[in-house]
């Protein structure tokens, strides 16, 4: 059964934006209920005096309830560790990830640079490695959402490395690449080209985590395997690929590093570049079964070449 797209308001990379339109959803059944997304959070409703106890301060700096994640073992799950961290408003361990802070910032200075943030979703590219698999090369797309209603983008070319196979993974570098709400698009699809491993030269994955399974079936796509793109979902549920996708020449993905998981099920986001003029944003479902997991539900959103569809920043996947 396919299911359609509600109109959303979209977030402009600096300021909000209008409503734009929103194209059919290739999703299809069974869906994942939608879940409250990681980076909200109820502002804490307290009596400022015993003659004022039933006003509520709502403007309080509250940590989001996300619980905390803390992993070395591979550059992507670095990437969201530090975004992790910044959710839980835990600066000192997200400086921490870094082996050598940008611009030589210190421990106070980072923190300050958070101020009058509230959520943060942050998205990377499949990483390109070096032939001792202790560099990595990614680029990303940290989305900022501000507490005053606005947002921003943060794009970067970041290198991770490590002293060998058994040391955890650190952020060495990161080359910012400016961006505004016009040129979004080239940026986004620049950085994948210079940063990240080609989709069309990815090594089709084993599926054992989130990002390697959306990785594995744009790869798949990019690459024309059809057996492939059809093995990423559950048996029953690929869904029609538009055609503007599917016949892409060169097609570019970021997928968000914090998906909403459990044992068994999980969705998250991604960004979907093709031939440097089309942008989508998508949300996909995936279940896990025998340590393997596999899409079953999904939708594309066009988001047009000038804005960022980020309404997911606190709202989470609408599937």
């Amino acid at each position: 059964m396919k299911l359609f797209l509600q109109r959303a308001c979209l977030l402009s990379i600096v300021l909000l934006a209008g409503c734009t339109n929103q194209t059919q959803a290739p999703t299809v059944s069974p869906t994942l209920q939608a879940e409250a997304s990681p980076t909200q959070a109820a502002a804490a409703a307290t009596p400022t005096s015993a003659a004022a106890s039933a006003t509520a301060v709502v403007d309080e700096p509250q940590v989001p309830m996300v619980a905390a994640f803390d992993d070395q073992t591979s550059p992507i799950k670095l990437f969201g560790s530090l975004v992790n961290a910044l959710n839980r408003q835990e600066y000192e361990r997200a400086y921490g990830y870094w082996a050598s802070p940008p611009g030589g910032i210190d421990q106070a200075g980072f923190s300050a640079s958070f101020f009058g943030i509230d959520a943060v979703v942050g998205l990377v590219t499949a990483p390109t490695l070096n032939e001792n698999q202790t560099e990595a090369r990614m680029a990303g797309i940290v989305l900022l959402g501000m507490k005053d209603g606005g947002a921003r983008a943060d794009t970067a070319c970041y290198v991770a490395t490590r002293a060998d196979a058994n040391s955890p993974w650190r952020l060495s570098s990161s080359k910012s690449m400016p961006t505004s709400s016009n040129n979004v698009l080239g940026v986004l699809d620049q950085q994948a080209r210079e940063c990240g491993t080609p989709l069309e030269q990815l090594p089709l994955s084993s599926q054992t985590t989130i990002p390697e399974l959306l990785f594995s079936y744009y790869a798949a796509l990019a690459q024309a395997d059809s057996a492939k793109t059809a093995e990423t979902w559950v048996e029953g549920t690929l869904p029609n690929v538009p055609d503007s996708l599917r016949q892409s020449k060169q097609l570019s993905v970021y997928v968000n590093v914090n998906p909403v998981e459990t044992a068994a099920s999980a969705f998250l986001q991604t960004i979907v570049l093709a031939d440097t003029n089309a942008l989508w944003v998508g949300c996909y479902g995936a279940s896990k079964q025998a340590e393997v997991w596999r899409l079953n539900s999904g939708y594309l959103q066009d988001s047009g070449p000038a804005m960022v569809l980020i309404q997911t920043l606190t709202q989470g996947c609408d599937i």
